[in-house]
């Protein structure tokens, strides 16, 4: 069953909150008549893109949004043709709401053999995260891929540092974090995130972009506070092919976690292609990804997993709805797919990860996935004094001690005379601040 609600916001501009089977995205009302696709010009159109990413690594998110909207002079995202562009503002809708939203811009770009999409079927899921346990004991490093669209991901990730802690994994690297081309450089960085305790925003500290999502960066706050170390390994610098920037990420990998920590185990976490061992599937002319520059390199097989094929979401669109086959395999829990005890992996990384991880249809506690209780939080209501009058609310929620350059531990969008959602937060003190549209932020010590 489908259920719009459709909510009025200032400047014309309307979301249609939608709850499916499936999953539950916030995406662009359109009105009875279909809005235009607008003809934007490409310099316009890297310049909101541009000044959206500038904008949400201060912390302004609405301006990153709405604002973005606005500069493009358009009522709704679907109007922007511009798939990066579209992108882009959904990223941001995400990092205020945790749930990924669909990209009309995008096409399908590759095709899902019928072979494929039979084994699909065939296949049963089993706990996804004893898997994983059961199989890290025999490497010393697992990848772990992500959906940068969709934060879901992330919550997981911090559900496997956990369960690899035990197992004696101390090192945690991430391709989001900002890249150092000097090796000393980065190690003090990462002393200095290690010391803090949390990601930071635009500055001298900055973490990277993808944390500017409270849930990215709630993952690396719980996996610090484990006593994981950080190791940043993204290329730095312009200039370079796709296949440099990969073997340059191997290469660092190699120097600053590899060699430096030569008896520590290593969980990375990384972009969806970089965990291939193989060929991609829509790939013309294939090349070696990180995970493969990795392996032949330092002779250690790592345990490669993939949970962005098949998430409701993906980034690289296949000509079939492989989620839709695949949650039936997960109607409650994470699970990884297996075809007569074998693992399964099928679509963009079909033979190229070890295991391909789905994660349950999204259900919704009071407005909010349910999945955030998973990274030890609870639900609590939003304090009355800073529900909005009018228009549009931003409500986040810091860590109440934390610097005031870090991400917030979770926030919320509020339209005013609707219910509001709740805050899913940990058992810490926190200090409230809120953004309007057009930008007012206030802050609180509540």
């Amino acid at each position: 069953m489908i259920i719009p609600v459709k909510i009025a916001i200032p400047l014309r501009f309307s979301l249609l909150m939608i709850l499916t089977t499936s999953a539950f995205t916030i995406i662009p009302a359109q009105s009875t008549a279909v809005l235009p696709i607008k003809k934007i010009d490409n310099d316009t159109l890297l310049v909101a893109y541009k000044k959206s990413i500038d904008d949400v690594s201060h912390g302004l998110y609405l301006e990153a949004s709405f604002g973005m909207l606005k500069r493009l002079n358009v009522e709704s995202v679907d109007q922007i043709d511009d798939p990066d562009v579209v992108d882009q503002w959904a990223q941001v809708m995400s990092a205020m709401t945790g749930i990924p939203t669909f990209n009309k811009a995008k096409s399908s770009d590759f095709h899902v053999p019928k072979e494929q999409i039979a084994n699909l079927r065939l296949s049963k899921g089993t706990n996804a995260i004893d898997e994983i346990v059961k199989r890290a004991r025999h490497t010393r490093i697992v990848i772990l891929n992500e959906n940068h669209l969709d934060p879901r991901g992330r919550a997981f990730g911090l559900e496997v540092a956990q369960a690899l802690q035990p197992l004696g994994y101390t090192i945690l690297a991430m391709e989001a974090l900002r890249p150092y081309a000097d090796d000393q450089e980065e190690r003090r960085k990462m002393d200095q995130l290690s010391a803090d305790g949390v990601v930071r925003g635009a500055g001298d500290f900055y973490s990277g972009y993808y944390f500017d999502d409270p849930i990215f960066a709630d993952f690396v706050r719980q996996s610090l506070a484990m006593g994981y170390h950080p190791v940043s390994y993204e290329t730095a610098g312009r200039g370079y092919t796709a296949q440099e920037r990969e073997e340059k990420q191997a290469d660092n990998l190699i120097r600053r976690a590899v060699q430096s920590f030569p008896e520590a185990k290593i969980l990375m976490y990384v972009g969806e292609r970089h965990a291939a061992e193989g060929p991609v599937l829509n790939e013309e002319k294939p090349y070696l990804k990180m995970a493969a520059t990795l392996k032949a390199k330092t002779g250690i097989d790592p345990l490669t997993i993939d949970q962005a094929g098949l998430s409701p979401i993906p980034m690289n669109r296949p000509d079939v709805d492989l989620y839709k086959i695949a949650s039936l395999k997960a109607p409650k829990t994470s699970v990884v797919l297996l075809n007569q005890g074998k693992p399964l992996t099928t679509g963009l990384l079909s033979g190229a990860v070890d295991l391909q991880v789905v994660h349950p249809p999204v259900k919704l506690i009071n407005g909010r996935p349910e999945w955030l209780l998973k990274m030890n939080r609870h639900s609590i209501s939003v304090p009355q004094n800073l529900l909005p009058e009018s228009g549009i609310r931003l409500i986040q929620a810091f860590v109440a001690d934390s610097p005031a350059d870090a991400r917030p531990i979770d926030q919320v969008l509020i339209m005013s005379g609707k219910k509001p959602p709740v805050l899913m937060l940990p058992d810490l003190k926190v200090r409230y601040a809120t953004q309007d549209f057009p930008n007012q932020i206030k802050t609180s010590d509540q």
